[in-house]
């Protein structure tokens, strides 16, 4: 007998449904249409929980390193892995989306990551919201952190100021269907954490900018969604959880490196001209930054400030 998730009670006999919900079952069927692609980076044993809620949907896992080799032999022996793909060094997590993204086949793609719980009566919500809204490119549930807060409030893309975030929720009205479903939200902007992607739209403008190794794909992607007028919407009736902080344990290393990305990736993101004088500015400040910080020994502003450097350095000569 299959199993299926529920809100609350936990498990559901597929029998039980039948009998009691028949809508649901119409909608189980659909399933099958949907591939999973998860990224794996220094992933801790929280990602069985995530695959729990996909067992029944095919899975696609890119592995970007550093993960525990006993933990990675237990995710391999995961039956709804049809895929699995290791890489010696970290590709960014944007590329390795990509490169998953290629193998899927089926009619939608959900992005998950490691660190986030979705069930599988969310996902069907999400599967049910494309048969209102055909024309969306990416579905998004409502994320939520492990108490029930809501962690994505609706948020615009970083150039957007107010009055042009509401200009643009006008335009989006012209395309949006008319009878768009109480509750559900045409956004600007959402997280990579998790997205039901309509592949027959995405296949063929492409997902996230393979030059941004990670942070900003996400703004890359929504930005590019939004200049070709395809629609992004959240469904109400769709959440997920998102326990973060899994894939990022933060020390003087990690901080910068994401120190560094951070900054790299936004000036890809914002396309900054490699010959302003703006960027020489920038590096002898950030240079200077983290020759005074290390000298009065405040170590984090002062790697703060070199990762902030290196990015800015690396942008204008290397890239």
């Amino acid at each position: 007998m299959r199993w299926i998730q529920g809100h609350g009670a936990g498990l559901i006999s597929l029998r039980s449904v039948v009998r009691f919900h028949p809508a649901t079952i119409k909608i189980m069927q659909n399933l099958n249409q949907i591939t999973a692609v998860i990224v794996l980076y220094n992933t801790t044993d929280i990602i069985f929980k995530c695959l729990e809620n996909l067992r029944n949907i095919n899975i696609i896992i890119v592995d970007n390193g550093r993960n525990n080799q006993n933990l990675i032999k237990k995710i391999k022996s995961n039956k709804n892995i049809i895929k699995y793909f290791r890489f010696k060094k970290n590709i960014g997590f944007g590329r390795a989306c990509n490169f998953a993204f290629k193998y899927s086949k089926t009619k939608y793609t959900l992005l998950v990551e490691p660190d986030v719980l979705i069930k599988e009566i969310d996902i069907l919500n999400l599967v049910e919201g494309f048969k209102n809204y055909p024309e969306a490119g990416v579905l998004v549930p409502t994320l939520v952190d492990k108490d029930s807060a809501i962690i994505d409030k609706l948020e615009n893309l970083p150039e957007l100021n107010s009055k042009e975030a509401n200009l643009v929720k006008s335009k989006f009205n012209n395309y949006l269907p008319k009878n768009i479903i109480n509750g559900d939200v045409c956004v600007n902007f959402c997280w990579a954490a998790v997205l039901l992607l309509n592949n027959e739209i995405i296949k063929k403008i492409g997902l996230f900018n393979k030059k941004i190794f990670i942070f900003w794909e996400d703004f890359y992607f929504c930005r590019k969604l939004r200049t070709l007028k395809i629609p992004i919407i959240k469904i109400f009736n769709s959440k997920a959880i998102h326990i973060e902080g899994f894939s990022t344990k933060k020390n003087l290393l990690s901080n910068f490196i994401i120190n560094k990305h951070h900054i790299l990736s936004s000036y890809i993101y914002f396309k900054v001209n490699k010959n302003e004088f703006y960027l020489t500015k920038k590096i002898f400040l950030y240079l200077f930054r983290f020759m005074t910080y290390l000298f009065i020994l405040n170590l984090n502003k002062s790697l703060k400030n070199l990762a902030r450097f290196c990015a800015t350095y690396k942008y204008k000569y290397f890239k």
